[in-house]
């Protein structure tokens, strides 16, 4: 299986929800990380891991697209990758599309995230031409103020486009998140049971229920 976190915009937290998922599943099932961020974030702080004597995930690096594409090829259902897309169109980028069983797209509440999502759907439209089928991401509000309770234009845009879906599940702004991430730790093993747990805990649910994890 693949779930790719994947969005042509930078900064929306793509790097952070796949750290947090990856490290959960990884207690449960074979689970790697494709790190194509050119930041390598993933990278880093997977090395922090075992700065706090935790256990590493296991972090795989392509040097081209075919090779990712190839890797996907070879896909099967006991092992989950998850693939850290880069914030741009690339041809890494675009396999990793293809290629993946669930797509999840951050979005925050910042009026450039509409337009962000705009031109990601324009990506989408052109790889589901070459496709034959429509290809949909399932949209995640994450980094939400946490007095944010409506969201206007943006639920309105998403719910008229075939190629988005969105998620029932909630992140919003938590100290929790940077603090966990900063010692290589999920939000899980930072702080369990604070809201910032409970939120991780109902997306990692509905992408339970989403791929038919039990």
């Amino acid at each position: 299986m693949i779930l790719t976190l994947s969005h042509q915009k930078g900064g929306v937290g793509k790097s952070t929800v796949a750290w947090n998922l990856a490290v959960y599943f990884s207690g449960i099932m074979d689970t790697r990380i494709v790190d194509l961020d050119t930041q390598r974030s993933l990278t880093v702080t997977n090395a922090l891991r075992k700065e706090h004597n935790l256990p590493s995930i296991k972090m795989i690096h392509f040097n081209t697209a075919e090779e990712l594409a190839e890797y996907a090829a070879a896909d099967s259902d006991d092992v989950l990758t998850i693939i850290d897309s880069g914030g741009f169109d690339s041809a890494f980028n675009r396999i990793a599309i293809i290629a993946s069983d669930l797509l999840i797209t951050p979005v925050s509440d910042k009026p450039f995230d509409l337009m962000g999502l705009q031109k990601y759907e324009e990506i989408l439209k052109s790889l589901s031409v070459i496709q034959g089928e429509t290809i949909k991401t399932h949209v995640l509000f994450n980094n939400i103020n946490p007095a944010m309770k409506r969201f206007g234009e943006l639920v309105d845009f998403i719910c008229t486009s075939e190629h988005f879906e969105l998620m029932v599940s909630i992140l919003r702004q938590r100290v929790d998140i940077a603090h966990s991430v900063g010692e290589g730790k999920s939000i899980k093993e930072y702080r369990i049971f604070s809201k910032a747990d409970q939120e991780m805990d109902d997306l990692i649910a509905e992408v339970k229920s989403i791929l038919n994890i039990k």
